[in-house]
Order: C-alpha cells, then sequence, then structure tokens
C-alpha cells in the first residue's frame, strides 16, 4: 500500500556546528541518498564524490552524478535523491555557513564585491562547471585534512569562496522567479508530492493515485504539477524510469529488457521511444558508450581526481 508522507513542506534543519568552530564541514558515506526535502538559514556547499540520482533546489530539477558541485542560498529548499539500490553507496562532502557571521562591514568592503554578487546569487542556487568545479573539488578534499575550529581550515573556506566568487562557471539553478518567501507554501505542496512518489516509485503509480493521495482533484493535481515543475506527471516520471535503465545499463549486465521491465516499462517499444527522445541514442548504444556495462565509472565525472579520497 503506497505510503504518504506526513511533512506538508520541506522541513527546517538545525545544522550542528563543532562548539570551536564556527562553520560546519562534513562528509556524510550512505547507502544512498534519501529524497529529504529541507532547508536551513545556513548557506551551503556540497559537492557529491559519488552517487547519482536527481537534485531538487528550488523550483528546479535536473540529474546529478559524480562530482555534481552547487552552492545554495540560505533557507533555499533542497535535497539530493538516488536509488535505494546503489551498488557503489554514496559519498558527499557539505559545507554549511552563515555569511552574517562576518558582520556587515567585511561584505562591505572593496576586495569583496566579488564575494558578495557570488552570495547574491546564491539565493537561487549555484551549480559549479568544470574548470572552477575540479579546482574547488580538489581543495574541499584538501579540506578534509584540517582540523575543525583551525584557522588552516578557516583560510580554507575563504579559499573556496573566493575562488568561486572569481569564476565564471556558475549556472543558477532556481528560475528567476523564484519568490522564496512566496514559494514556502508552493514547495511544501511539491515536497510532499515528490517524497509520495519516490517512497513509491516501484509501485507504477498512476497521477490519479497520486492526485488522490494529496487530496487533490486530477485536473487541479495536474494543473499544479505542470506550472511547478514545468513538465507533466508522465513527463516526470518517465525521467526517473529512464534515469533507473540508465543506471542499470552501466552498473549491471541485465538485458535491455530486463532493466525496462525493472523500471516499470511495460511496452519495449515505447520504451525505446522514450529513451532515445531522452538520451539521443539507443539503449545499446548508451550502453556501448559508457563502457558495456562493465564499468562503475562514468566518462566525463570527477572520478579520476576524487579516487583518491574514495
Amino acid at each position: 500500500m503506497p505510503t504518504v508522507p506526513q511533512r506538508k513542506g520541506p522541513h527546517f534543519e538545525n545544522v550542528p556546528v563543532p562548539e570551536a568552530a564556527s562553520f560546519t564541514f562534513r562528509e556524510f558515506r550512505w547507502s544512498h541518498f534519501p529524497f529529504n526535502w529541507h532547508y536551513h538559514p545556513e548557506l551551503e556547499l556540497t559537492l557529491i564524490v559519488s552517487g547519482c540520482g536527481l537534485r531538487f533546489v528550488g523550483d528546479s530539477v535536473e540529474h546529478f552524478d559524480d562530482g555534481d558541485l552547487c552552492l545554495l542560498g540560505a533557507n533555499l529548499p533542497h535535497c539530493w535523491a538516488s536509488e535505494a539500490k546503489a551498488p557503489r553507496g554514496v559519498c558527499s562532502l557539505v559545507i554549511q555557513f552563515r555569511a552574517d557571521q562576518w558582520g556587515e562591514k567585511l561584505l562591505q568592503l572593496p576586495e569583496t564585491r566579488a564575494l558578495q554578487r557570488l552570495l547574491e546569487g546564491a539565493r537561487q542556487g549555484l551549480s559549479v562547471r568544470d574548470p572552477t568545479r575540479r579546482g574547488v573539488g580538489q581543495m574541499m578534499l584538501e579540506m578534509t585534512k584540517t582540523p575543525a575550529g583551525s584557522w588552516q581550515r578557516l583560510n580554507h573556506l575563504f579559499a573556496v569562496l573566493g575562488k568561486l566568487a572569481e569564476c565564471t562557471d556558475c549556472a543558477p539553478l532556481a528560475s528567476s522567479s523564484y519568490d522564496l518567501e512566496a514559494a514556502h507554501k508552493t514547495q511544501g505542496t511539491l515536497g510532499r508530492i515528490l517524497g509520495f512518489v519516490h517512497a513509491n516509485l516501484g509501485a507504477n503509480l498512476t497521477q490519479r493515485a497520486v492526485a488522490e493521495a494529496m487530496h487533490m482533484s486530477s485536473p487541479a493535481f495536474s494543473r499544479f504539477f505542470k506550472r511547478v515543475l514545468g513538465k507533466t506527471y508522465v513527463a516526470y516520471v518517465n525521467e526517473l524510469k529512464i534515469h533507473q535503465v540508465c543506471r542499470a545499463l552501466i552498473e549491471t549486465n541485465q538485458t535491455i529488457a530486463e532493466t525496462a521491465f525493472a523500471a516499470g516499462f511495460n511496452n519495449l517499444s515505447n520504451f525505446n521511444e522514450q529513451f532515445r527522445r531522452r538520451k539521443g541514442m539507443s539503449p545499446s548504444a548508451y550502453r556501448q558508450k559508457l563502457g558495456n556495462g562493465l564499468s562503475h565509472e562514468i566518462p566525463g565525472s570527477a572520478n579520476d581526481w576524487l579516487g583518491a579520497f574514495k
């Protein structure tokens, strides 16, 4: 029986800060990233060392992979969600800090104008691309060698922010029209819907079933989903299914038909059409391109420079 999450919206996360430190730097190693829709007053810089799935930031929903790096502003709802059956497990490095602790005068200095612009841009969330992504990733790995509460670690934080402030490799995540305060009620409903879908993905849920679970009419549900995510419910679920197939093609030796049926596609012709439309190639070509399903590494990922940390 599908389970309906009890949370009505993104939940507030109380970020623990070491007693002798002004910010938090943590490593997470889990079997998978659960759907955990939340927000906090701290800005957050997250590096996905290992893992893939969907990243939710405000009204942005995108795929993420090894090496994903994002800077998120204060109180911006977000989460990274992956499949529960991740053969490699997942790992991330997360820095959480409050810029208001530095005082207004620091952010008014001529030397910090670029930093001011960076923090302002982070209100929408920023995805960091190469080559800055690679450089900042290396700096965060070095940061793991410094003790909490030390000058070295604080110096690393400012060095990381300085590199981000100077780069032109950042792209906004949430839309420019995203209103943080007005969106919390909408994001609460969205978080409840997405939490329900992710918790019951294997049940092959229909739009009507999800709408009923949310106590919404099917037309109202359809309008809400399209307005908030910019795509239909069916298109969203098919994207999730295709993502599951891609993961299986890379990390298992299952046949293409087995991966399609396991993800919930009941018609191979429809599956092949959906796959080609989203990936621009056939499932067999995708598998061949990524190493015949025998490699756990994905070309273009950060595995080359993250390997030493694993």
